[in-house]
C-alpha cells in the first residue's frame, strides 16, 4: 500500500493519503468490525436476559429503538 503523509512546516503529519482502492478495502473492514460488535453486544445482551440480570424488552420498546 503507497501511503503519502503530508506534513506541516515543522514535519510534524497533518493528513495521509490513502489510494481509493485501499481505503474502500478499509471502509469495508470498518463496517465489518462495527457489525460483528454489534453481534456481541446483541448476544452478550440476550444472554444477560436469559439469565434474568437483565429486563427483557416490549416488542414496542424494540421498534421505538429503530
Amino acid at each position: 500500500m503507497e501511503i503519502q503523509y503530508i506534513t506541516d512546516r515543522k514535519g510534524h503529519k497533518k493528513n495521509v493519503v490513502v489510494p481509493y482502492k485501499e481505503w474502500e478495502k478499509l471502509m469495508m473492514e470498518i463496517k465489518k468490525q462495527r457489525m460483528l460488535l454489534g453481534l456481541k453486544d446483541a448476544v452478550s445482551e440476550v444472554k444477560a436476559m436469559i439469565s434474568g440480570t437483565k429486563k427483557m424488552k416490549t416488542i414496542d420498546e424494540l421498534i421505538n429503538e429503530l
